[in-house]
Formats: structure tokens, C-alpha cells, sequence
């Protein structure tokens, strides 16, 4: 993923206020503060958004992968408008990819990657991607041709 992604190139959003605490020792969004915004888009999409249970049931994903850049700093009091897509699903992982961009911005500053491995709950080995999650993921995924990654 590169700084020429757009807002367009992602198929949900979701606000996020950034807060003072936010805000490291140069006046700008500490960079542990964007993975915890990450990992609160997906887990938000998953399970207020569309109902799947990533904590208590039988499956469970555990992130094998991930990685961030930065292209423009995010500061308090900017509110976020955090962008995901899927680029891949596969037998038992599936790629998230995410986008950062200040409210009224459309040039990213920041962009991410996660690739999560379903899990089976009692023996934590890999297993298939379940079908709620496959059809719930592919309402967000890319088209092949589509994916800068």
C-alpha cells in the first residue's frame, strides 16, 4: 500500500475522535496509538457492525502478520476516518487493509495490514474461515486487479 490509495479504495468506514492523550511528546498521534486504531476498526467491523463472535465461540483469529507507514501525522483534535477493505481471503487467513485519513482530508496518512489465522478455540490450530465471516468479509473485499499490496 502506497500514499496514492484513496478514500474510494476502501469499503467501510468508520469516525474515530483522536484525544489528547493521543498526542505523543511532538504534538502528534503516537504511532502504538495507530495500531490500537486498527485493531479496534476490524474488531468493530467484525462484531458491533455484523454480529460475529471473535472472543467466546468455537473460532477465533489470531493476527499472524501486520505492518503500518506513515505518511502525514494525525494530531488531536483531528477525527479519523478509518477505512477498511479486504485483499484477500484465503483457506484459513484472510488480509485486512486499512487507510487513515484526517476528517475533510483525502490524502492518507497512514496505512496498514493485518493478516489474521482462524484459529479453532480448544486446539488454537489453524481452520477454515468460517461462512458467516467469508460472506461477511467478502462484502468489503477487493477486486484482485484492485489491491496495492
Amino acid at each position: 500500500m502506497d500514499e496514492t490509495i484513496k478514500r474510494d479504495d476502501f469499503a467501510w468506514f468508520m469516525k474515530i475522535p483522536t484525544r489528547w492523550i493521543d498526542n505523543d511528546m511532538y504534538g502528534h498521534m503516537n504511532n502504538a496509538r495507530y495500531y490500537s486504531i486498527y485493531e479496534n476498526l476490524i474488531m468493530t467491523f467484525l462484531g458491533p457492525v455484523n454480529g460475529l463472535d471473535t472472543g467466546t465461540g468455537a473460532i477465533r483469529c489470531f493476527t499472524a502478520e501486520n505492518g503500518c507507514r506513515y505518511y502525514d501525522a494525525l494530531k488531536y483534535p483531528d477525527v479519523i476516518d478509518a477505512g477498511l477493505r479486504v485483499a484477500r481471503i484465503g483457506n484459513s487467513s484472510v488480509r485486512y487493509e486499512m487507510g487513515l485519513f484526517a476528517e475533510g482530508n483525502d490524502n492518507i496518512a497512514s496505512s496498514a495490514f493485518v493478516v489474521d489465522v482462524f484459529v479453532d478455540a480448544d486446539s488454537e490450530r489453524p481452520t477454515r474461515v468460517p461462512d458467516n465471516f467469508r460472506q461477511v468479509l467478502e462484502g468489503v473485499m477487493l477486486p484482485q486487479s484492485e489491491s496495492n499490496s
